[in-house]
């Protein structure tokens, strides 16, 4: 049996942390959203859904039928429809780095899209727990669709980040310029 005391607790720490969590989301008194790098990186989140599903949607039709009767094996031609529309996908999510303003936001983004994808399957996977030939068809989709995207884009972004931040003028210097030395 359960101590409720400790369930007590338990469920204090999770409201917490919730209350935290959504905060975050929540204005101030002066109109203001709190932290606008998650609001932004949520909504940059989806921007990137859409991009990188424009690009598999534009790429793999035409990729289909230029390998489909060149005799390659199929493991090669699915990993040409994956990383191909995929790549294009990161290059063009990667002209956010072009616009001013915080550079963490689409490392973030990209945090994002890896949250909501990894809640969309375990959902699909337990819609599917009945049925063992769904669950592998769901794999399968998941991991032609989301895996190159998510590992491209995260690896380039957390790569172009810290590349960033390495050589970012330190802080003094570059507060006052007019100041001799």
């Amino acid at each position: 049996m359960a101590n409720p005391i400790r369930q007590k607790e338990i469920d204090e720490r999770i409201g917490k942390f919730a209350d935290k969590f959504w905060g975050a989301f929540q204005m101030t008194e002066n109109g203001r959203v709190k932290s606008t790098i998650l609001l932004y990186s949520f909504c940059l989140c989806w921007v990137l859904l859409v991009l990188y599903g424009g690009c598999f949607a534009l790429f793999t039709p035409w990729l289909d039928g230029l390998l489909a009767g060149t005799g390659f094996p199929v493991w090669l031609v699915s990993l040409t429809e994956a990383l191909v529309p995929a790549a294009a996908g990161t290059a063009a999510a990667s002209l956010v780095w072009l616009l001013p303003g915080d550079k963490r936001l689409l490392p973030a983004a990209y945090v994002w899209l890896a949250l909501l994808l990894l809640a969309s399957l375990i959902a699909l996977i337990l819609m599917f727990l009945s049925d063992g030939e769904g669950i592998g068809l769901v794999l399968q989709f998941f991991g032609m669709f989301t895996l190159a995207p998510l590992a491209l884009g995260l690896s380039s972004s957390f790569l172009a980040y810290n590349l960033y931040w390495k050589k970012r003028p330190p802080a003094g210097k570059a507060a006052r310029p007019w100041k001799r030395q």
